[in-house]
């Protein structure tokens, strides 16, 4: 009887974990809230969104991220940008309770940044993989502006691959020695959507 209880409880823990990972996963994204969208595109440019997720920090303890964080070669932001994303950080991720779910009424502040509507399915898709953070639509940020990418390969029939491969695996060398970090995360359908979206802009 001892064993077979104990067999019953190791099982159930298992069930538990299981659980818990299984709610780990499908939470593992940010909040909606004034200037998520901000958030994701620059901080999740080097890491996942974990990394915030997993932290309760005072106002001075982001500020203190925030600067490493640039020093380490995140995207640069304004001062604006700034305000708006430690706000986002200590409002919900902060050491008091969080605030409930709402709209990012600072949206504008992304889309003026890279020219990209951000309430746009294939905006949205652009944020949240990071590409805002480094890329804008006409104007060259760490990286080109879309346009000047498409510009260079309209007549290339090949780019499509070649764009595709670069977004997954990532590289530096064909705009300057600033690396673009890999998106292996990207599934198969939303990678041609990104390649095809960047391919059309004239």
């Amino acid at each position: 009887m001892f064993l077979r209880r104990l067999g019953f409880g190791a099982a159930a823990a298992i069930a538990a974990v299981a659980v818990a990972q299984d709610t780990v996963a499908q939470d593992n994204q940010l909040v909606s809230g004034p200037g998520v969208g901000l958030v994701n595109a620059k901080c999740g440019t080097c890491h996942d969104v974990t990394h915030i997720i997993r932290s309760k920090l005072t106002r001075d303890e982001w500020t203190d991220n925030f600067e490493n964080m640039l020093k380490r070669g995140m995207p640069p932001a304004t001062d604006a940008e700034r305000a708006i994303i430690l706000d986002y950080l200590v409002a919900y991720y902060g050491p008091n309770a969080a605030p409930p779910p709402s709209a990012d009424t600072q949206a504008g502040a992304a889309a003026q940044a890279t020219g990209i509507d951000l309430g746009d399915p294939v905006g949205k898709l652009l944020n949240s993989s990071g590409c805002t953070a480094c890329h804008a639509v006409d104007k060259p940020l760490v990286g080109p502006p879309f346009k000047s990418v498409a510009e260079r390969y309209r007549s290339d029939a090949g780019a499509a691959a070649r764009l595709a491969a670069k977004i997954r695996q990532g590289g530096a060398g064909v705009w300057g020695q600033t690396p673009m970090p890999p998106n292996a995360a990207l599934s198969d359908p939303d990678l041609k959507r990104i390649v095809d979206w960047v391919l059309a802009q004239k």
